[in-house]
């Protein structure tokens, strides 16, 4: 048992990795780490917390409500898991995060090597493979975590090694005045909280499906595949951002994250590097792309009684990915920024209140927590697209926090303690204790 809990620990964390670490985490580390320069350690701070404690905190916080994201979202109604689910997952994953993964591969995997190639037949390729992989349910967490990782890790190791080892240059001064805040909300757009909060089910299912069928086992072995891709995420992201750092000199202020990770690379290793990193790049963000896929045709097949089945919205999924992702990597991020300000703070809430959920006092705590936030990330997102409601935006701007981009966190504990108390005053909270004796 103990030689079999270890092997299904690894590919299974092994599979975690490869389907977080997609196109947003190549290109932001080395981004985040350029823009703090001198400051790297804050942006390391916010890389930790946003790009690997919440993520996997995510995973644990599903886990904790059976593996399943309608149970962890239930106490604040059935509509808020269809409806955050339907716009995370169209919004962000198929108009956006998949299709950025294509693009991705394109400028970063095959043009430094193949500059002629089109990007429309790259993306064409790409969603072949993805719906090659993504169609087969059953297995496809094991072809993921045997097949695609091990290289993707070494890999990547050794870029982060030998960034370490030899930097290409020091460390100029930050290009932000606060590079912790800054780096964190830049985080926002690698997904991977989402990603955690949605793509656990798949896990989940996966986990049991090698007879890890009593809860407790299930838990621990989620914690400790959890753990395994964490301790992957420290030493790669490390690695990136601190290559990011020590390139601040090199070029210039406004540059592209694609070309300043294929810059780097390039002055590090020269053509090796350059054909590493293709390699990464097409590993990193199939597999996110085959993970993220599975997780939103599993959803929509389900919501739908399988009126639209998990192949049949595979194969949309890689279509919709065909026509997006030819619009480059920099046209995605921008269309995207909207979605992620609106979602990502609630997510957060969410993510915190699934994992203590039992000190919760009772579902009106847990719910005006993450209306309220989402009702503020949401004006934010507004903001984003060029629509401003003057007075709210001013009352918004004159919150603790606002200008760091945390102005969410005390309404978010006000909306906590005023539904518990509403609740109380009502009598909702009698009436909740009531159902779940019935249950």
């Amino acid at each position: 048992m103990g030689n079999k809990f270890t092997k299904d620990s690894f590919i299974v964390g092994f599979a975690l990795f490869a389907v977080f670490f997609g196109a947003g985490n190549l290109i932001f580390p080395p981004a985040i780490g350029f823009m703090a320069g001198s400051s790297w350690m804050f942006a390391f701070l916010a890389l930790l917390l946003a790009g690997i404690a919440l993520p996997i905190l995510s995973i644990i916080a599903v886990s904790n409500a059976g593996g399943s994201f309608e149970e962890l979202s239930k106490p604040i109604g059935k509509w808020f898991h269809v409806s955050f689910n339907l716009f995370v997952m169209i919004g962000v994953g198929v108009l956006a995060t998949i299709p950025r993964t294509a693009a991705t591969t394109h400028e970063l995997g095959v043009i430094p090597l193949f500059p002629n190639v089109p990007i429309q037949l790259t993306v064409v390729v790409f969603f072949a493979l993805t719906y090659y992989f993504a169609n087969d349910k059953s297995n496809f967490i094991d072809k993921v975590g045997k097949i695609m990782t091990p290289g993707l890790i070494g890999i990547l190791l050794l870029i982060g090694v030998k960034a370490i080892l030899s930097p290409p240059s020091t460390p100029a001064p930050a290009h932000v005045p606060n590079p912790f805040s800054a780096s964190f909300i830049e985080l926002y757009f690698t997904g991977d909280l989402l990603t955690g909060l949605l793509c656990t089910p798949i896990f989940v299912s996966a986990i049991v499906s090698k007879g890890y069928t009593l809860e407790a086992e299930r838990k621990r072995m989620t914690l400790s595949a959890s753990l395994i891709a964490g301790a992957g995420f420290i030493l790669v992201y490390f690695g990136l951002l601190y290559l990011g750092a020590h390139g601040g000199n090199l070029f210039p202020a406004d540059v592209a994250r694609t070309d300043l990770l294929n810059g780097l690379v390039s002055l590090s290793f020269g053509n090796i590097g350059t054909i590493g990193l293709s390699i990464v790049v097409v590993l990193a963000c199939l597999s996110t792309a085959i993970g993220i896929t599975a997780s939103v045709a599993d959803f929509v097949s389900s919501v739908t009684k399988n009126k639209i089945t998990y192949k049949v919205m595979v194969a949309v999924t890689c279509i919709v990915g065909v026509i997006v992702g030819g619009t480059g990597v920099d046209s995605i991020i921008n269309f995207a920024g909207p979605i992620f300000y609106t979602v990502y703070p609630p997510a957060i809430v969410l993510t915190f209140l699934g994992l203590f959920k039992k000190y919760v006092p009772n579902d009106g705590a847990f719910r005006y927590a993450v209306l309220i936030t989402l009702a503020l990330s949401a004006v934010k997102g507004l903001g984003e697209l060029g629509v401003h409601i003057g007075f709210i935006d001013s009352l918004i701007s004159s919150l603790p926090l606002s200008s760091q981009g945390f102005e969410w966190i005390l309404p978010a504990i006000a909306g906590f303690f005023f539904g518990w108390i509403l609740y109380k005053l009502t009598g909702k909270e009698i009436v909740e204790a009531n159902v779940r004796r019935a249950n």
